[in-house]
């Protein structure tokens, strides 16, 4: 019978080897799970809950798809409440005498249009363009500039309008840019031309590479007068764009939206010459509601017809206004003024009157 065992160690002399743990198993350490408390658990569940209402209160709450603006604090101001952006404004441009014209807001939005893509001859709406660039080119308004006598033999023959400069009569450039926007003087024109580019024709080809870089597609020029020319064509929507850039030069405004001017006294005017601008002599004082026109520049060739292109402003915001084919001539009613009545009035109405 084998002796009953015992927890000591039997006696060998021998120290007995340490207890060594088992190697640990390879992998992933083994993570102590502790438990909350109920205090604990109840703790973190009530941050959560108020993190929530923190993010939620300023968004809204969300109630049938739709999101709820959170209810804004005693006193403050109605003003705080955005405001929806007004529908965009129409105006109606049929029943006018023009069969072309365009409507738009400084800025390239069209807010009426009428055959305004078809191909006419602008006649002294090509002025803008002379103006600008010589506005550009002759920064100097006060340099003095000579008329020369063979520029009017050939504007004589054509009946063009002219300012009333003399031949020989030497003028500060200034005085060319209100003779030619304000009554569309064609020696002032021709004049401003020669002085910028040495010549006529190699003004016109300026003329042509501003128009292309304006984005005026349907535009050629063959003149600085708008006398006319086969070739010599653009569209009221050409004309609107090249408007809308003209009138951020400072120069071409001032001069664009002057009633009158008179010029400085030479040896041919000792008291100077008294420019009105032929759009507001045809106005005649007729309303246009609660817009205000600012500037206009008129043209007319028995091919073109009558042709305006002008300016108004109504609560802070300016529009152009272009039209072209008006039926009559310069001894008959000013069918195109009167067109500009008529829509700036209906401008004014569909603004709220």
């Amino acid at each position: 019978m084998d002796p009953p065992r015992t927890n000591r160690p039997a006696v060998s002399g021998k120290r007995p080897a340490p207890h060594r743990r088992p190697p640990r198993r390879q992998g992933r350490p083994r993570r102590r799970v502790r438990r909350d408390t109920p205090l604990q658990a109840f703790c973190r569940f009530a941050g959560t809950f108020v993190l929530s209402l923190l993010v939620l209160i300023p968004l809204g709450l969300a109630v049938g798809g739709r999101l709820l603006p959170a209810a804004p604090p005693a006193g403050a101001a109605a003003a705080d409440t955005p405001t929806p952006s007004p529908a965009p404004v129409t105006v109606d441009l049929s029943g006018l005498n023009s069969p072309h014209a365009i409507l738009i807001c400084r800025g390239g939005e069209v807010l009426g249009s009428r055959d305004a893509d078809a191909v006419l001859y602008p006649a002294s709406l090509t002025k803008i363009m002379t103006v600008l660039l010589a506005a550009e080119s002759l920064p100097d308004l006060d340099a003095p500039v000579t008329l020369e006598d063979d520029i009017f033999p050939p504007l004589w023959q054509a009946n063009a309008s002219l300012a009333g400069f003399a031949a020989g009569e030497t003028v500060p450039v200034r005085d060319l840019l209100y003779g030619a926007l304000l009554p569309s003087g064609a020696e002032c024109s021709v004049t401003l031309a020669c002085c910028a580019a040495g010549d006529e024709q190699t003004f016109v080809q300026r003329m042509n590479q501003r128009a292309a870089a304006l984005g005026m597609q349907d535009t050629h020029f063959c003149n600085a007068t708008g006398l006319q020319a086969p070739a010599h064509v653009s569209t009221v929507r050409d004309i609107a764009l090249l408007l809308d850039a003209a009138l951020d030069n400072e120069t071409f405004r001032q001069v664009f939206t002057a009633r009158q001017y008179t010029t400085a006294a030479t040896d041919a005017h000792p008291d100077g010459i008294l420019l009105q601008s032929s759009m507001f002599a045809a106005l005649d004082g007729e309303s246009t509601g609660r817009a205000v026109l600012l500037g206009g520049k008129t043209g007319y060739t028995s091919e073109a017809g009558q042709c305006l292109a002008s300016l108004a402003e109504l609560d802070g915001q300016e529009y152009i206004l272009v039209t072209a084919g008006a039926p009559g001539d310069h001894s008959t009613a000013p069918l195109h003024v009167q067109d500009a009545v008529t829509v700036y009035t209906r401008l004014s109405d569909a603004c709220g009157g």
